[in-house]
């Protein structure tokens, strides 16, 4: 088995529009986009304020801004599965494994 193998077989997948993997193709960038659009609705407008007027508390938020800019996303992610996971606080919505 040389390196390249793993590559060929997953563009076949890609090439090959198996109704099950386009699903999970799908669902991903749905996530990904829905992300994205939240991310700019809440984010554009919070930056702009930012920037463009002088407020009390205004260098505490650009503070715990940066500190969130450099948490690394696995912590992000534990967090998040500790918060929606059966013990966790939002455990009975159930959302853990729902797409």
């Amino acid at each position: 088995m040389d390196i390249l193998s793993p590559f060929q077989i997953a563009l076949s997948l890609l090439v090959s529009f198996e109704p099950e993997l386009m699903g999970i193709i799908g669902l991903s960038l749905g996530v990904s986009l829905t992300a994205v659009g939240i991310s700019l609705v809440i984010g554009l407008p919070l930056g702009a304020l930012l920037a463009a007027y002088r407020f009390p508390g205004r260098g505490a938020i650009i503070v715990i801004s940066n500190t969130f800019l450099g948490m690394p996303p696995v912590v992000v992610g534990l967090v998040i599965y500790l918060l929606v996971s059966r013990a966790g606080p939002f455990g009975f919505l159930g959302i853990l494994y729902t797409p």
